[in-house]
């Protein structure tokens, strides 16, 4: 198997035939780093010192077998070190490398010997990693067999929908009747103060996607994620990115979004994603908040529970949410256990600075306990 690093955008325009294949036989999905997702985000979204490293199946580049976005940091937990990290954008909630699942030992091995010998990292960092899942568990046989420290630590979950069956069923099975029966109300209260209509776009489906994508971009930016400058249409360059990967997902059939109108006019609207293969994100919801009282982004949810179950054939949503989101985990019953993972080199204080920063953590845990 033979490593690239690429640092030039324009290079990897050529590989997006094999970039795509490779999404859809990873190990593990991550619709994030596919290529009509992460090349918008590299166009107006990376910082400097970002490169990708690939790994090919021969020097002839027959077929990609590996996909990293890396990016070197002169720092690793505010100690001076050789820091090498997967790149997460602001809106990038999934760090899992794209690798070929019939490779996918050998990928990781590769990716690892390149950081040992060309990149002189002390220290390799994967962020916002599915513990319990396939690529997890691959890349713990690797370390365990080249006799490296991984470091697993920030553990968290956020909510998960998991297909499998029906809308009501779900819904029967994990809400409680008195809930229901609150929602229920909530939702003819709203109808009282209009005409209320919901519309979506599922996967394959193409619809007025500037239209779409205004009512996104605007709604957001009229909220909390406006005022805090966190919406994609605050900055050029997050709103080039947007209107990108809307159109993008839709060009590629992979577009899934709902929207609730009052009187013909947008007061919620959800924007998810689905990967090349089974998996779905739930990547950002937005509401009018003059409709705060009568919960509408609650509502839009639950439409996006039907819709998820009845309407397509994708096995699961991963929420993308932040850890202990007081609304998305009271309506989605599963959990996604993800983590940070730190892996130890071949350098002479790789393994110790690990330990160090596993002491300092322990014990500020510790501490923050005892002082509670």
């Amino acid at each position: 198997m033979i490593p690239q690093l690429v640092t030039a955008i324009n290079d990897l325009r050529d590989i997006v035939p094999a970039w795509d294949v490779l999404a859809r036989h990873a190990l593990e999905p991550n619709v994030f780093y596919e290529s009509w997702a992460l090349l918008p985000a590299l166009e107006t979204l990376a910082p400097e010192h970002l490169s990708i490293l690939l790994v090919w199946e021969d020097s002839s580049h027959s077929a990609l077998l590996g996909l990293f976005p890396v990016l070197r940091e002169r720092t690793y937990q505010k100690c001076p070190a050789n820091h090498w990290t997967n790149w997460l954008h602001l809106h990038c909630p999934l760090g899992t490398p794209l690798v070929h699942r019939d490779h996918a030992e050998a990928v990781l091995g590769v990716m690892l010997g390149w950081m040992d010998v060309y990149s002189g990292a002390v220290v390799v960092s994967l962020d916002k990693i599915p513990a319990d899942g396939a690529f997890a568990a691959c890349l713990q046989q690797v370390t365990d067999l080249q006799g490296r420290m991984l470091d697993q630590r920030d553990g968290w979950q956020r909510a998960l929908l998991q297909g499998g069956v029906a809308g009501d069923e779900y819904v029967a099975a994990h809400y409680r009747k008195k809930k229901l029966k609150e929602y229920g109300r909530l939702r003819r209260r709203l109808e009282e103060q209009g005409e209320l209509e919901y519309q979506m776009l599922l996967p394959g489906e193409h619809g007025n996607l500037n239209q779409w994508t205004h009512d996104f971009l605007r709604l957001e930016s009229k909220g909390w994620k406006g005022r805090a400058v966190t919406a994609m249409g605050c900055h050029g360059s997050e709103r080039l990115f947007a209107e990108s990967l809307i159109h993008n997902a839709a060009e590629r059939g992979q577009l899934m979004m709902l929207k609730m109108l009052l009187d013909g006019e947008p007061i919620a609207i959800k924007l998810n994603l689905a990967s090349a293969t089974q998996g779905s994100y739930a990547l950002k919801i937005a509401y009018d908040e003059r409709y705060a009282a009568y919960s509408p982004g609650v509502l839009l949810e639950l439409e996006n529970i039907y819709a998820l179950l009845d309407k397509t054939h994708l096995g699961w949503m991963d929420s993308c949410a932040d850890p202990d989101h007081p609304m998305i985990d009271h309506l989605w019953a599963g959990r996604r256990h993800m983590v940070n993972y730190h892996i130890s080199t071949r350098q002479t204080f790789s393994k110790p600075l690990l330990h160090t920063m596993r002491l300092v953590k322990t014990a500020y845990h510790y501490y923050r306990g005892s002082r509670v």
